[in-house]
């Protein structure tokens, strides 16, 4: 019975064919279980939906063996279970496979609430460590026990650094507030020196300026008593009564003929140069007498422009009696006054004849001044048998100054402000803001510590949570730094910087189209009245010496009805060909347009020295301004110095040049006089070198240098007074001395503090006689606060020292380690250098003997005359 069990133990073991398998599978189905669903499965995928469709097995209890029998059901059941295990069988590869799919499917689980941190917590990021050399041969438990020493490390190693992290924010902290106090202990300590030092200097120079003012009002005095002994019944300008007396005076006086104007011209023009140093001078006046000046001088001017106007109508009133009849049809007047050139032309208006059939073309008239060097070629339009053309040339401009482009719109802050008075409200303000951004840094760091505080409590609260998030909180306030708060010192640098920005900005002019703005040109050789007139009507004789006139109010001249604008067309855009037929057409149009047009031809003064092609303007009265709308066909020979245009109206004529065509200062020099007791100040402009003598209290012009015209030369070595010199150089358009808004006008420019700026010229001023100086390349480039230049001492005529280089700032005057030559510039001082507040202590204690006497026996009036040339050139501003 044994050997049939096994043997038939064995056949059962064999795989049976797939038919009996499928047979014997239903019969044990259908007696145990429910019939399964129907699954299809293919030999090479399997995905879990597959698996997840499959019956769960159900384990069926062991029936206990029976020796010998076996009845058919049982034997059915296990044939089912056989085949069943040995259909399915899979690779243990792609069971763990499936497995792993099924474990990464998101279970959503519920939230745990809790006062702890909400959600999924972050894994912590551990790196990939570097596997030791016996990693091969360690066994698993080995291999754990070292990753678990290694993350431990890891960790360690990871709080270490933010502990030392923590460290180097609290030590940053702590330096950045140290430095703070020490600059600003290191500030205190200059401040002090300046109180005792700086003040002193300034006291002197006050004391120099003072005395310069004491010897000018002396002076004024004196030529008041000299004009009082004189006696010749004119007024004083320097007493503005009287010049009020004699203006109303003239003023009630009718009669003004070519004799009266000759007379005006000798008295006025001395009196409005007298005025306009005055009120250039206005220092050292009161602002009241300063103003009344002012209203005198422009009142003069005005009543010396009406009486030329007069003048001129009442010469044409009588042309048998006042002009030169060449013929019968023709008169004309010539004559030179003081400052002053007037003609006149006049075609006498003959009796009307019977016209012609046919009229022939009328002729252009074509007249010549050769007094004035101007000539004119009127167009066809304009009838020359009854024609009245005036010029007059005055030598000075009697009307810029009614536009509003002519006087500089704002005057410049705290022009005289010494510097000591600048540093201690800098210092003042300086040290409010230093308090007000510590009161922002402890209310910052006090509010930080409160919330630290806070953190730390909750954590000491909750010992046993892992509070990561807390930690990470409490980890960012102990590093929170406070809102960047700049330096005081950098932060009032950049608020004085965009004041001046700002203030430059006011001073800035808008003009028209066409309008000449007269704070970048200026009205050079005087204004050309080119006027086309109506003649006034004639006096006719009556029997028994009676004379009548038709009087025509008002009377004053008319001027002639011809006004024509045009514009040249512009030339064709790049791209556009044109064929010849149309560009002679053009051509021709313009041509016609052209000879409606009065043709001008002016050869320039050689009083003016003309470095650029000048401007050509005329002066529209109705706008009160100098325009070019009416200009064209302008040609200029260089050579010659003539310029040639059309213009559509006879109006006054003005020759505008660039005011700073030499400017920014290619180069200056300082230096003693070896001849004299005088300073020697060399400036190469872009165009001209000039070089002026300072001797005593006056300046003399020494030399010129590429200069296009005679101009200047009258002029040489004659003393005057430096607002005086500066009015010679501007009317022949050499303007080396610009006014404050004309950083506006001129590119390269480097305007610098000017309080430092002005400080530093006075003791350069005291230093003039002891010292040369020089420009330096590297001052452009030095900012708003720092003045570089070049200095050595010139007191050993015999043997000349090195020049070096002085960097001057508003707190501090020192000598460099670099020079000239040098790659690249470095603020940083020679060794062992002390500190100084300004050029002149510098000199007083690391000069040489005989420079520091220099320093105090040079007289104040050469100190205020140098000063003063100084303040005008403005060097290191524009060099």
């Amino acid at each position: 019975m044994v050997k049939k069990d096994k043997k038939k133990k064995t056949e059962t073991t064999k795989e049976p064919p797939e038919s009996d398998i499928q047979d014997e599978v239903l019969v044990a189905t259908t007696n145990l279980e429910l019939e399964p669903e129907e699954v299809q499965f293919t030999d090479t995928s399997y995905t879990s939906a597959s698996f997840e469709s499959l019956p769960p097995i159900v384990e069926e209890p062991k029936a206990k063996k029976k020796k010998g029998k076996k009845t058919k059901e049982t034997e059915a059941l296990e044939v089912s279970k056989k085949a069943s295990s040995e259909m399915f069988q899979w690779s243990e590869e792609s069971l763990a496979e499936e497995q792993l799919k099924v474990e990464e499917e998101p279970v959503e689980s519920p939230k745990k609430k809790g006062k702890g941190k909400k959600g999924k917590k972050d894994k912590e990021d551990i790196p990939a460590f570097e596997k030791p050399k016996n990693w091969k041969t360690m066994n698993k438990k080995e291999r754990e026990a070292w990753m678990l020493q290694r993350i431990e490390e890891w960790r360690a190693e990871k709080e270490a650094e933010k502990q030392a992290i923590l460290a180097g924010a609290k030590e940053k902290r702590i330096a950045l507030a140290k430095e703070r106090a020490e600059l600003m202990a290191k500030d205190n300590a200059e401040q002090e020196i300046r109180r005792d030092i700086l003040q002193k200097i300034v006291n002197l120079f006050h004391l120099f300026e003072k005395r310069k003012m004491d010897f000018e009002n002396k002076k004024q005095l004196e030529a008041e008593w000299q004009q009082y002994l004189r006696c010749d019944g004119l007024p004083d300008p320097r007493v503005v009564t009287q010049m009020n007396t004699y203006l109303h005076v003239w003023k009630g006086n009718s009669a003004c003929d070519d004799e009266e104007l000759n007379r005006r011209c000798v008295e006025v023009l001395p009196m409005l140069e007298m005025l306009e140093e005055f009120v250039a001078n206005s220092r050292q006046y009161t602002p009241l007498q300063a103003q009344s000046y002012n209203e005198v001088r422009l009142e003069l001017r005005e009543q010396l422009s009406s009486a030329i106007q007069y003048a001129s109508y009442s010469l044409l009133r009588d042309l048998e009696k006042n002009l030169k009849f060449h013929s019968i049809k023709l008169a004309t007047y010539e004559r030179e006054f003081k400052g002053l050139r007037l003609n006149l032309w006049v075609a006498v208006r003959m009796p009307t004849r019977k016209p012609k059939p046919l009229e022939p073309d009328p002729e252009p008239v074509e007249l010549s001044f050769p007094s004035m060097s101007v000539a004119v070629k009127l167009p066809k339009v304009i009838d020359g048998s009854c024609v009245c053309v005036r010029a007059a040339r005055s030598l000075i401009d009697l009307l810029s100054e009614s536009t509003r482009s002519y006087g500089l719109a704002a005057e410049m802050p705290n022009r005289y402000e010494d510097l000591f008075v600048f540093n201690v409200k800098e210092h003042v303000e300086t040290y409010k803001l230093k308090k007000e951004q510590d009161d922002i840094r402890n209310k910052f760091y006090k509010e930080i510590q409160q919330k630290i505080r806070e953190v730390e409590n909750f954590l000491k609260a909750n010992p046993y949570t892992k509070n990561e998030k807390e930690k990470e909180e409490l980890d960012n306030l102990n590093m929170a730094e406070p809102p960047f708060l700049p330096d005081p010192r950098t932060f009032m640098a950049e608020q004085n910087d965009l004041a001046f920005k700002k203030y430059l900005k006011t001073c800035s002019v808008k003009t028209r189209s066409g309008e000449v703005n007269l704070r970048k040109y200026r009205i050079c050789g005087g204004v050309l009245n080119l006027d086309l007139l109506t003649t006034p009507p004639q006096p006719k004789r009556m029997r028994d010496s009676v004379t009548l006139t038709t009087l025509q109010l008002p009377k004053t001249l008319q001027p002639m009805k011809y006004q024509i604008q045009y514009r040249a067309p512009s030339p064709p855009p790049a791209g556009v060909t044109r064929t010849p037929e149309e560009i002679e057409a053009e051509i021709k149009r313009v041509e016609t347009e052209y000879e409606k047009l009065a043709l001008v031809f002016i050869d320039l003064p050689q009083s003016v020295m003309w470095t650029e092609p000048p401007v050509v303007c005329q002066w529209q009265e109705a706008r009160k301004l100098w325009t070019s709308n009416y200009i064209n066909d302008y040609k200029f020979n260089e050579d010659k110095l003539t310029v040639q245009f059309r213009t559509g109206v006879l109006w006054p004529i003005g020759i505008a040049a660039l005011r700073y065509s030499n400017l920014p200062y290619q180069g200056w020099d300082m230096r003693p006089d070896p001849e004299s007791k005088g300073v020697l100040i060399s400036v190469t402009g872009v165009s001209v070198t000039m070089t002026w003598l300072c001797l005593g209290n006056s300046v003399r012009l020494k030399w010129i240098a590429n200069a296009t015209t005679s101009a200047l030369k009258e002029y040489f070595d004659k003393p005057f007074s430096v607002k005086r010199m500066v009015q010679i150089m501007r009317e022949a358009a050499c303007d080396f001395f610009p006014d404050f808004d004309a950083y506006n006008q001129v590119e390269g420019s480097c305007p610098k503090e000017w309080s430092a700026e002005r400080h530093n010229y006075h003791a350069m001023a005291f230093l003039s006689r002891a010292y040369n100086f020089q420009w330096s390349r590297w001052n452009a480039a030095a900012g708003r606060r720092n003045i570089v230049m070049q200095i050595r001492e010139a007191v050993d005529k015999k043997r000349e020292a090195k020049f070096q280089l002085l960097l001057v700032t508003s707190q501090q005057a020192s000598i460099l380690q670099a020079n000239e030559l040098s790659q690249e510039f470095s603020c940083e001082p020679i060794l062992g250098f002390q500190f100084y507040t300004d050029l002149f202590a510098l000199n007083m204690s690391y000069g040489s003997v005989d420079a520091r006497r220099g320093a105090f026996s040079v007289k104040y009036k050469l100190v205020e005359t140098v000063f003063e040339m100084l303040q005008e050139l403005k060097l290191s501003s524009f060099s």
